[in-house]
């Protein structure tokens, strides 16, 4: 069934020259708001998520009339706008359409003693203590998983780990993003396919103890691609509260995505977050 996605801004302040603030509310077709949507301007570093009500506000930032507004959500067609023709004749409304998302049908079978695949490294002994604050909604840390011939991959459980420290994250809500890496021939890039038809959420609720792991479980794992990146993706920003973890200088380092470019890096350190699956066997 396809659904329509009613996109509604409101822009402030645009003249001949620069903008001063783009706000708006994205909504579906029945008028409930969506969350956590990602809004950028083309090629000026510009981009946040929407909240939990749907709602956006990009302020204070140098905006032309005739830059690009991009807006992107789980499981719709992507949407650009020229910031200029926003408000127009329909008053700001912008219909997206669902995109056909379907993973393809495998029969699989367990492949006698079950093995898992973790990708993260445990920190309880890494040396150096790390730390992430500020806006981190739309950061996304994720790892590459690639199946062996005739096994595929299934998704079950992520988490991180943290230790004690100053403001100590007390809770934060994230996002589980999947991409299809069959086309790409070098590193990631914003051409990877997410093969999710719905957003994944899980909410984070700091439980006290100084050092821990926290894990999630997936209601229903999921058969990842042969070649997959799998993301786990801040929704919220940090602000007064700092996330702390340990961290090292060695091992496979992870991959790391700014919602502002929208470009995989590879982190300077191993970040806290770890990604399990289950091998299984296709007939």
């Amino acid at each position: 069934m396809i659904r329509i996605l009613f996109f509604t801004l409101f822009v402030i302040g645009v003249t001949a020259g620069w903008a001063e603030n783009i706000r708006g509310i994205i909504l579906d077709d029945k008028g409930a708001p969506l969350p956590y949507a990602s809004v950028c301007v083309k090629h000026r570093g510009v981009g946040c998520l929407s909240d939990s009500l749907g709602r956006f506000d990009l302020k204070g930032r140098r905006i032309l009339p005739d830059d690009t507004l991009t807006v992107s959500y789980i499981g719709y067609e992507p949407f650009e706008v020229v910031i200029k023709e926003i408000d127009g004749e329909n008053k700001g409304r912008v219909m997206l359409s669902s995109l056909a998302t379907k993973l393809n049908e495998v029969i699989v079978y367990p492949s006698g003693k079950i093995k898992k695949k973790t990708k993260g490294k445990k920190h309880e002994w890494a040396l150096i203590k790390s730390y992430l604050d500020g806006e981190m909604a739309g950061e996304c840390f994720g790892y590459e998983f690639h199946a062996k011939k005739n096994k595929k991959l299934l998704l079950y459980k992520v988490g991180f780990y943290y230790c004690e420290g100053v403001r100590q994250m007390t809770k934060m809500k994230f996002r589980i993003n999947i991409y299809d890496m069959s086309d790409v021939k070098k590193s990631p890039s914003s051409e990877f396919k997410n093969i999710l038809s719905k957003p994944i959420y899980f909410d984070y609720v700091y439980n006290g103890l100084p050092s821990g792991k926290y894990e999630y479980i997936l209601p229903e794992s999921i058969m990842l691609p042969d070649r997959a990146m799998v993301e786990i993706e801040f929704l919220e920003n940090l602000n007064d509260e700092v996330f702390w973890f340990k961290s090292n200088w060695f091992g496979k380092r992870t991959w790391s995505k700014s919602i502002i470019d929208g470009e995989w890096e590879k982190n300077p350190f191993a970040a806290p977050f770890f990604i399990e699956c289950v091998e299984v066997r296709e007939k």
